[in-house]
């Protein structure tokens, strides 16, 4: 068949939910993650040459940010193996089609430091860190992907980046959202910052996004993220009163103050973080939705009624 698309980490929180809602379901080729390694260079070439494609949408990634940090500066590590040499990989397949397999790399935020020296939201065209003692490792890896991606298949190429990404149901992640909703649940949610800055992705809206791209040969970075930024404290306290009906539950807390009480490293919150869409919903025609109309459409598309 002709024209498929492949995606990789099909299985994952948001590649399954762009396979669920992609118009033409049957131009996807979605292999298992046993059945395709990414980190095999010959069975990444072979699945390549195999099957006309006209994109590959690279979902598949190393996000567990917390294990990654323990791997830092590990090029042997997996984070290091999925991330880059895995993203490698996949490009090193595609340059000689380049010009007729249309490579989208999905990324992250977390390429940007998110600090006073550099603070969100992020325009598209801002440059990701290049200093890996200023992000998490996951985030470095991640922009060490982009770097390739853009050095090897240059403007036949897109990036698209995320941040926080959320859904309504999905059993094999909690998210953003759905994880304190579940600790609230249990009585066990913790203090929220009420002085960092986010913005969250409704995973939804980055699968239309990705159609657009896809359909419209749109090629550049763009970003998929609520229009607007919040605060942890107050999208969880507006979660729990949509969701529960519960109103000023949430304890507050600042990012110092946790800092300081649990020794974590900084780069893990960063305090000033946030995507813009500007330059994105110009391109693709589309608008993104703010976060309160996140929470809104989750909640009515079942978001808590597990």
């Amino acid at each position: 068949m002709k024209n498929l698309v492949l995606v990789t980490g099909s299985e994952g929180m948001i590649g399954s939910r762009f396979v669920e809602l992609y118009p033409d379901r049957n131009s996807l080729h979605i292999p298992r993650q046993i059945e395709f390694d990414i980190t095999d260079e010959n069975q990444v070439k072979a699945i390549i040459k195999s099957y006309d494609f006209k994109a590959v949408i690279h979902f598949a990634a190393y996000t567990n940010v917390g294990e990654a940090e323990k791997q830092r500066d590990k090029k042997d590590g997996d984070c290091w193996k999925v991330n880059v040499e895995g993203t490698r990989n996949l490009v090193e397949a595609v340059k000689p089609y380049k010009n007729m397999v249309h490579f989208i790399q999905i990324s992250t935020d977390m390429v940007f430091p998110g600090d006073k020296f550099d603070p969100g939201p992020y325009l598209e065209n801002h440059p990701s860190e290049t200093d890996s003692n200023r992000v998490t490792w996951y985030g470095f890896t991640k922009a060490e992907a982009e770097r390739l991606v853009k050095k090897e298949l240059g403007e036949n190429s897109t990036i698209l980046r995320l941040i926080y990404p959320v859904r309504a149901k999905f059993e094999g992640k909690l998210d953003y959202l759905r994880r304190p909703l579940k600790l609230f649940d249990e009585g066990k949610l913790y203090p929220m910052f009420t002085n960092q800055k986010v913005s969250i992705t409704f995973i939804d809206e980055a699968c239309h996004a990705l159609d657009r791209i896809i359909s419209g040969n749109h090629y550049g970075v763009f970003h998929a993220s609520s229009s607007d930024t919040t605060t942890p404290h107050e999208v969880v306290s507006y979660l729990l009163e949509k969701v529960r009906g519960a109103n000023d539950v949430v304890k507050a807390t600042t990012l110092e103050e946790f800092l300081e009480k649990s020794g974590e490293s900084a780069l893990r919150y960063p305090k000033y973080g946030g995507l813009s869409v500007d330059i994105t919903e110009h391109k693709l025609g589309m608008k993104f939705s703010s976060w309160r109309q996140i929470v809104n459409k989750l909640t009515s598309q079942g978001l808590g009624q597990d």
